[in-house]
């Protein structure tokens, strides 16, 4: 195995397999503590140090933030793994043990509550598809599929943006409230598409902290909650992995998936 620098690894790692802008941003931000070290010199006991240095009140992070942090170093290098860069196990495996992740409850806000967004495609979207920004945001227009019975998304990875990961790959119908936007809708080429927006959109809405464009994906799951849609189609709404075994078989059809979105409003 080569000898390598752990400021190489978010680089090298991308040439292998490209990954979202945001992806790449926090493998750097998290890897910035170590930039000093070489890969071999990471073992569990670094891994310890850096989650106490790093956590408050005795170092700069929130233990939201910090657990977030050792969650994509886990992942960077069970990526790095996988392609054999790194031998031996993960030492971020259970690092993370007894911190806890305090998750957000956005406040659920009526459609009238964001009349100043009405005309604008990518809240419009958003709020009937709960995908993320970056999805709606860094759609090619050939993506947009009109022509056909049932009009959808096809959210794939693209070049100008990967999607979180392959569970995200999905088409999603287009609810009929987006139709007359569609023709409005610009492509944003940004390097992280969406995020001007997102960023726009907590300032103009007076959102908190941490708050954003991913308060509609949250939104958009409590309203079908209330519609009574089913956790499985909710999962292949928003692009998630099933969350039960049962749940793996058979195919949620694009035509139930339409039929599910129009008990939205």
């Amino acid at each position: 195995m080569k000898l390598m620098r752990v400021s190489e690894l978010a680089d090298v790692c991308r040439s292998i397999q490209p990954v979202r802008e945001s992806t790449y941003a926090n493998w750097q931000k998290a890897l910035k503590p170590l930039e000093h070290l070489q890969i071999a010199e990471v073992n569990k006991a670094v891994a310890l140090q850096y989650r106490s240095k790093l956590l408050q009140p005795n170092g700069p992070l929130k233990q939201n933030t910090l657990k977030q942090r050792i969650a994509t170093l886990r992942g960077l290098w069970n990526k790095a793994i996988d392609f054999e860069l790194i031998s031996g196990d993960n030492p971020w495996n259970k690092t993370d043990r007894g911190l806890k992740y305090l998750r957000r409850n956005p406040e659920l806000y009526p459609w009238q509550h964001y009349s100043h967004y009405h005309d604008d495609p990518y809240f419009v979207f958003l709020w009937y598809t709960g995908a993320r920004i970056q999805e709606i945001a860094g759609l090619y227009p050939e993506n947009i599929v009109m022509d056909t019975e049932i009009p959808y998304f096809n959210f794939v990875h693209q070049q100008n943006r990967m999607l979180k990961n392959d569970d995200s790959i999905r088409k999603m119908p287009i609810h009929p409230a987006c139709y007359r936007l569609i023709p409005d809708f610009c492509m944003s080429k940004a390097k992280d598409p969406g995020r001007s927006w997102s960023e726009t959109f907590k300032k103009n809405m007076n959102l908190p902290l941490g708050d954003a464009a991913h308060t509609l994906r949250h939104s958009f799951t409590s309203r079908c909650n209330e519609a009574g849609i089913l956790e499985r189609v909710q999962d292949a709404f928003v692009g998630h992995a099933p969350r039960s075994m049962t749940a793996r078989y058979g195919r949620v059809t694009l035509s139930l998936l339409s039929r599910e979105l129009q008990k939205l409003q």
